[in-house]
């Protein structure tokens, strides 16, 4: 019977602990805007397990962007996650809704309290966002954790979650970002000069819209 016993003890401090997985569901903002959402998982006590994230869903045309804390607050382990929406103008693609994210740790721990601010960069949230706790973070505050699609141009994932956060939080956003997310309108090409009718040699000459005027010939 103490052999018994003692097989049992061995194989379970043999075989590693299951790792947990959760659902993470972020709305996904409008055309030329961007979500930022804080996932954040009560560390009770022990130390704070190894977290991973995965795309468990489709994304569309969004960029999608997961950071970790370097600094991570008291029994607590958190994530940034950014969501840039990158349909181009003019495009007819329809836009997902939801985005969904799994997460996975290396040991048990209860469901993430999840908090978002949507469409952050060209208006700032009605209420301040949960993670402007977080105080401001640089790029070198975060550890990259997961990213997919297509970036803003110029900016990487922990560039654009920085970004997120000060616009989720009223702080001053990088005009750069801005530019790249939401790029300008182009001004439309001139309309050609209308074919010159033949008119008296007195009568005034038509002046074509374009960057460098050109009058009609004068008739023969």
């Amino acid at each position: 019977m103490r052999r018994v016993l003692l097989a049992v003890l061995i194989s379970s401090l043999v075989v590693p602990a299951v790792a947990q997985a959760h659902r993470v569901r972020l709305t996904a903002p409008a055309q030329f805007d961007v979500a930022l959402a804080q996932v954040r998982y009560a560390v009770p006590h022990g130390p704070r397990p190894a977290l991973r994230f995965s795309l468990a869903g489709p994304t569309g045309l969004d960029y999608v962007a997961v950071a970790l804390l370097r600094r991570q607050p008291k029994r607590a382990l958190v994530a940034l996650v950014a969501v840039v929406n990158r349909r181009p103008r003019g495009s007819q693609a329809p836009d997902v809704a939801r985005i969904l994210l799994g997460t996975r740790l290396s040991r048990a721990m209860r469901a993430p309290t999840v908090t978002q601010a949507t469409n952050v960069l060209l208006a700032a949230p009605a209420q301040t966002p949960a993670a402007c706790g977080l105080g401001p973070r640089a790029v070198a505050d975060l550890r990259f954790a997961m990213r997919a699609g297509a970036p803003p141009p110029g900016f990487g994932a922990r560039s654009t979650i920085a970004q997120a956060l000060a616009a989720a939080c009223r702080r001053p956003v990088d005009p750069a970002f801005r530019a790249a997310v939401a790029p300008p309108e182009l001004s439309p090409l001139p309309k050609p000069c209308p074919p010159c009718p033949p008119r008296p040699r007195n009568h005034p000459a038509i002046v074509c819209p374009t960057p460098a005027p050109e009058a009609c010939p004068e008739a023969a």
